[in-house]
């Protein structure tokens, strides 16, 4: 049903790309998508379940046989590495006075994003 209504609306891209190996395909910003794209296939599956399909840290543990504790932790590890690896792209940005969105900018100056 979900992918008819796709298909009547002429949005197919994104159940084309609804998978966790093409998860990079989805971002707009070529940078975050390299970033994306590199990541290990293990992370990339808990980013596509926990936020593209909304589950629960518990639920995605119960789903591979781990523990929600050890979910939580990898995923912070994971977030960890993607704002380093986004902020060293960002302040080359910066340094080469590349446009940068405001959202961006306030990334590379507090470490989180706007709200």
């Amino acid at each position: 049903m979900i992918l008819r209504r796709l298909m009547l609306a002429s949005d197919f891209l994104d159940f084309i790309f609804d998978s966790p190996e093409t998860i990079h395909e989805l971002i707009s910003d070529a940078d975050l998508s390299k970033i994306l794209k590199e990541l290990k296939l293990h992370l990339k599956n808990m980013l596509y379940y926990l936020f593209l399909r909304d589950y629960s840290a518990a639920e995605y543990a119960e789903s591979i046989g781990h523990s929600d504790r050890n979910i939580r932790g990898i995923h912070e590890t994971a977030q960890k590495k993607i704002h380093r690896l986004y902020g060293g792209i960002l302040a080359y940005r910066k340094e080469n006075n590349l446009p940068m969105t405001l959202d961006e900018k306030y990334f590379l100056e507090n470490g989180v994003r706007q709200k």
